[in-house]
């Protein structure tokens, strides 16, 4: 670890609890946080629709959060659920199965979750949900106090406000204390992530040629150790003064403001590759993502370019995190300037690997 990135905050079982399930766990984040709780002494528990495994004493459950009673049997003898299982999509318009797939997977299978934990006896319940909840409208160093967006339409914001609403719901004084935690975008680790895979997918293929919009449009991204930072300290936080965090929701951010693209430079360049100067508009763009959302919907392939992902790049939307350090004790670790250094090699490793492909395939484990 470099010498500038604080040691990760230390927790007992007791703390956070002895017996903890993460659903999600075969995932990115997911797997991060069950790394971190087999560190600190936990009994973890990993539950995920697909046939893993996990380094260290994990039980690893095949389950769908759209079936009730696998998730019910998950939560027997759990303590603390760390609920990071989600589908994302950001598209706006998609085919009616995709959008009841998506529905199914995080709304019914947040309520399923939501409601075998209470009767399971779970004391703590930690949602991951997104600072997408809100992201409506043009968001300049907000908190929050911002009510839910309501006229999103990317399917992921939409789904995922009707998650963090059954999270939030659910607790209760003397029962299942619960709180939701909102990142942005999320990154480092490794280069599994969907921000960091994307950027480098493009590298690797030498597409990235052109910045979109005119530059000056800020938004706010998370390390996802900062991130099970967050997650560890809420569990905590939610057993040691429940009246304060339970029933609410946390941004999470690296407490940094850049624009979507900008905030790659260094990482570009540490590839010895040149930053883009040319720039297309952000309207124009827009509208060629929305043409190929159409695209996909009448049965073409998935959008290289969605409509949110193009707003994120053109409309600023900026957080503060005071009400994580005010009521976790939350403190980001972890930023552009000590965090793409470590990504680093990882990163020239896997844009080697992606070129070093035979007919340039796409393919990752």
């Amino acid at each position: 670890m470099s010498k500038d990135i604080k040691p990760a905050p230390a927790f007992t079982p007791e703390q956070i609890g002895q017996h903890c399930l993460v659903t999600g766990g075969a995932g990115y984040l997911g797997s991060h946080i069950v790394r971190r709780l087999v560190a600190a002494g936990c009994k973890v528990r990993s539950l995920d629709v697909i046939k893993h495994q996990h380094e260290g004493d994990v039980e690893c459950v095949v389950g769908d959060l759209r079936d009730y009673d696998a998730v019910r049997a998950a939560c027997e003898g759990i303590d603390t659920v760390f609920h990071s299982a989600a589908i994302i999509n950001i598209q706006e318009i998609v085919r009616p199965s995709v959008r009841r797939f998506v529905h199914d997977v995080n709304v019914v299978g947040t309520q399923n979750i939501v409601r075998a934990a209470t009767q399971a006896g779970v004391k703590a319940f930690v949602q991951t949900s997104t600072f997408s909840v809100v992201l409506d409208r043009v968001l300049e160093d907000k908190d929050e106090s911002l009510p839910y967006a309501t006229r999103t339409k990317d399917l992921y914001a939409t789904t995922k406000i009707q998650a963090e609403k059954a999270v939030l719901a659910a607790d209760t004084e003397g029962g299942m204390r619960s709180c939701s935690m909102r990142p942005g975008g999320l990154w480092g680790g490794d280069t599994s992530c969907i921000m960091i895979r994307s950027i480098l997918e493009q590298i690797a293929k030498g597409n990235f040629k052109v910045l979109i919009g005119d530059g000056k449009a800020t938004m706010d991204n998370t390390h996802v150790e900062n991130l099970v930072d967050a997650h560890l300290l809420g569990a905590k936080a939610l057993r040691e003064t429940p009246d304060t965090v339970g029933g609410q929701a946390y941004f999470i951010f690296d407490d940094e403001h850049y624009n979507a693209l900008e905030w790659f430079r260094p990482l570009v360049e540490g590839l010895g590759e040149k930053f883009p100067t040319f720039r297309l508009p952000g309207g124009m763009m827009r509208e060629v993502a929305r043409l190929l959302e159409i695209i996909n919907y009448l049965g073409g392939p998935e959008p290289t370019l969605t409509k949110r992902g193009i707003r994120n790049m053109i409309e600023s939307s900026s957080f503060r995190i005071d009400k994580a350090r005010r009521d976790l004790g939350y403190e980001p670790r972890y930023n552009r300037e000590n965090g793409i250094p470590e990504l680093l090699p990882l990163a020239r490793a896997f844009v080697d690997r992606l070129r070093n492909q035979p007919n340039g395939s796409q393919q990752h484990a």
